[in-house]
């Protein structure tokens, strides 16, 4: 995924004064590995960039973790859930640019210029994003096997395994970390 200046930049002309005035409503912040950003800080009010690093998007229920999203550089964050409240574990050093979604449907409501079509584009090109992440893991899940399952979440996140637990990524693919266990020493059958 392209930064979001860089989307901006390809959806609309804007002159670099409008570009700093956007540039100035993201915060940039660097988060450590085990960093926890939870629900408790409004994340619904935010579109979430992982400009670098890794990091996982979970909910608990009943005591238990359910990985909702992992992300590498270059990758929205999905916090918008409408039935919990998500908590975003950082698995590496990151850095992330949060952009307040308010200020931003402000910022492109008083541009003339902008057609309301493309800025809302803009500002779901993160749901988008998520979008066509959740239809690949939903054929996967659905369509097939425990080992090709596992296969695709290693090819789609090269890195996953040296950050993540086995538990975290069976639950991310609807799988028993046992089943995992299995499936990497080849023994499933």
């Amino acid at each position: 995924m392209p930064h979001p200046i860089q989307t901006l930049k390809e959806l609309f002309k804007l002159d670099a004064a409008q570009i700093e005035s956007v540039e100035r409503m993201f915060v940039e912040r660097n988060f450590s590995k085990g960093d926890i950003f939870d629900g408790q800080h409004s994340m619904q009010a935010y579109v979430f960039y992982l400009k670098r690093g890794a990091a996982r998007v979970f909910y608990t229920a009943n005591g238990r973790e359910h990985t909702v999203q992992f992300a590498f550089d270059d990758e929205y964050l999905d916090t918008r859930s409408a039935t919990t409240e998500v908590t975003i574990m950082f698995m590496e050093d990151s850095e992330v640019i949060y952009m307040p979604v308010s200020e931003m449907h402000d910022f492109f409501s008083e541009r003339e210029s902008i057609h309301r079509q493309d800025a809302i584009l803009f500002m779901n090109v993160a749901l988008i994003h998520r979008i066509k992440n959740l239809e690949e893991r939903i054929f996967y899940t659905q369509h097939a096997s425990a080992v090709e399952r596992y296969r695709w979440v290693i090819n789609r996140y090269p890195r996953l395994l040296e950050c993540a637990t086995i538990t975290q990524v069976a639950s991310f693919l609807g799988l028993t970390k046992e089943t995992l266990y299995r499936i990497r020493s080849g023994r499933y059958k």
